[in-house]
Order: C-alpha cells, then structure tokens, then sequence
C-alpha cells in the first residue's frame, strides 16, 4: 500500500473490504463504520457481497440496535461508498489468488484485491501472506488518525 502523505495532503488509498468488516459497519455505529466513511479510502468488494448481504438482512436488523428504516439508509450510505467488481472480472485473478490463500471461500477476496492492486481491509488471520498487505480496522484508524 502506498504510504499516506506526512504532509496531510488527501491520499486515496485502495482497499478490498471482506464480508466481516461490512458486518461490523453494518451492525455498530464504532470504529469500523468511521473507518468506512473515511474519504482518503477508496473501497472495493466482490458483488456477491450484495447479495450475502441481503440473504442475511433480518438477521442484522435484530441484532443491530437501528430500525429497519434506520438501517436500509445505512445500507444505501455504506454500499454507495463500495465500488462492486463483478465476479466475471476477477476470473483471470483466482489462479494466482489460490496460491496466496488457502481458505477457498476467501479467495474472492485475493482475487479483487490483485484485480484492483488495492489492499485488504479484513481480521482474518488466514489472509497473511507477502503479495497482497493486509489492514486490520485497528491499524488502518490509527494510520488515517483516528485513534
């Protein structure tokens, strides 16, 4: 990944965005969702995230503590922040991306982050690996400085 400016010019910096993350934004008002919202990141995720997302919509209006009116609009402001690839673009990647990972369901995530030559934003452990730099929500708030 590109190092951010130390002069505190904007900086866009790619970013593939895994299910998990997407869940926390979508479930808490907290650190992931500010993250998300952040305008120096340029975010990117596989289109069949939409439609997990929606498979799994009641679920997260229980357990979200928003309405379901409340959290349609922050589904409409966090996917309008999401560039979505589609699955039929990252074909020529999934070679590559199953040496990098071994999780087989995973290996969408790899795969748009090689399609893109951006990074991933994800917790999982699985994904460390030399090629593609992996950010937790953690080190990419204290690095944008919101810690």
């Amino acid at each position: 990944m590109r190092a951010w400016p130390s002069d505190g010019r904007r900086f866009d910096v790619l970013l593939v965005v895994d299910a998990n993350v997407l869940y926390s934004a979508f479930l808490r008002d907290g650190l992931t969702r500010k993250v998300l919202f952040n305008r120096d990141l340029q975010l990117y995720a596989p289109t069949f995230l939409l439609d997990e997302f929606f498979k799994y919509f009641a679920e997260f209006c229980q357990r979200s503590r928003e309405s379901p009116d409340e959290m349609k609009q922050m589904v409409g402001r966090i996917f309008r922040r999401i560039k979505f690839v589609e699955l039929d673009e990252l074909d020529p990647y999934y070679s590559a991306a199953g040496h990098l990972i071994v999780d087989e369901k995973d290996r969408v995530y790899a795969a748009c982050a090689l399609a893109v030559g951006a990074d991933l934003w994800s917790a999982d452990r699985h994904f460390r690996q030399p090629r593609i730099r992996v950010w937790s929500t953690g080190a990419l708030a204290e690095e944008l400085g919101l810690l």
